[in-house]
């Protein structure tokens, strides 16, 4: 579930923070404090009474009541901090950075599921864990960098792997593209991919809300319900592009070890894109670079821009129909009426 707490925290707690920048804790730390967050900030860390300027409580069970944790602490540890934060300090939502989870041992899976049943019991977000957080204008928790220009139209990502988040953000940036969200769900245990779609679709405000959703998908646990909040937000006037991760043996492998997906076959994955209207993209390059054209005004008239799509048919189609481009392969071209 997506709390309100997730998107507009008025007190953030960051456990395991750090004065060294370095480390996550102390990233994210330094993130919060330069993004200007405006809301109560708090640190747990038990060496120290001030991290980075801010006020450090030595135990989770000595801050006041508080609205988001961050937790950068030992995949252990996580579980018992997450009852007492939920339980005696009315914590309702979670962004679990630490990794050691069911992305790499059955006792780390073991770990997720305590933590899960907790966090469900209360009626809390979690994102993660294993994963470099979430950010949007209210408050930048990720450890990472580069922090993207955000802005109210900018464009949405949603990433199954933060380190592939942060190269499709270093590849964004250079072209100027502005973000209005990133979510790193990372293992997903609670939150995933289908989830932040699902709010998204049934959370639309025609007026507000970004149009442009970009996608790098590692497993998909529910197609159908991604079929359903694709093609809804694609008929309200929404454009999405997405990369889904295990299309070869080896990239399967590599998407399996990371987050402990199990990858969809990729002709099961075609169809189900085409059926949505997902513009299917292979690298963050392409990622990035449909997502600037979606960022274009229509065009009028005979005046047309390219982009060299790989592929064809419907494919090049949905490039034409959301992108307004012209597709090298199919010599299709897009534009506005003459």
């Amino acid at each position: 579930m997506i709390t309100s707490q997730l998107l507009h925290p008025a007190s953030i707690v960051v456990v395991g923070a750090s004065n060294n920048v370095h480390k996550p804790g102390g990233a994210i730390l330094k993130n919060l404090l330069s993004g200007g967050y405006t809301g109560e900030l708090r640190a747990v860390n038990p060496k120290e009474t001030e991290v980075q300027g801010v006020a450090a409580f030595a135990d989770v069970k000595d801050i006041p009541d508080t609205d988001l944790a961050i937790l950068a602490i030992p995949a252990a540890l996580c579980p018992d901090a997450v009852e007492m934060l939920a339980a005696e300090k009315q914590v309702k939502a979670f962004i679990i950075l630490s990794a050691g989870f069911g992305e790499e041992t059955h006792e780390g899976a073991v770990l997720e599921d305590r933590i899960l049943e907790t966090v469900n019991r209360y009626g809390a977000s979690l994102i993660g864990p294993n994963c470099i957080g979430f950010m949007n204008s209210w408050h930048h928790s990720v450890f990472s960098q580069p922090i993207p220009q955000l802005h109210p139209q900018g464009v949405d990502l949603i990433s199954s792997s933060g380190a592939t988040a942060v190269f499709i953000l270093e590849s964004a940036v250079t072209k100027g593209l502005q973000f209005n969200s990133v979510w790193s769900v990372g293992n997903a245990k609670q939150i995933g991919v289908e989830d932040v779609l699902q709010y998204m679709d049934e959370h639309f405000n025609p007026e507000a809300d970004s149009r442009i959703k970009l996608l790098y998908i590692e497993s998909i646990g529910d197609p159908d319900r991604l079929l359903f909040h694709a093609s809804s937000l694609i008929k309200k006037g929404c454009k999405i592009a997405a990369i889904k991760a295990g299309s070869s043996e080896s990239g399967s492998r590599a998407a399996s070890s990371h987050t402990g997906a199990i990858a969809s076959s990729d002709s099961a994955v075609e169809a189900l894109f085409r059926k949505a209207g997902i513009v299917r993209c292979y690298s963050r390059e392409e990622l990035t670079t449909v997502g600037c054209i979606f960022t274009l005004p229509e065009l009028k008239g005979k005046n047309f821009y390219h982009y060299p799509c790989r592929r064809s048919g419907s494919d090049a189609d949905r490039c034409i129909e959301q992108g307004r481009t012209e597709c090298s392969e199919t010599g299709r071209t897009g534009g506005g009426g003459t």
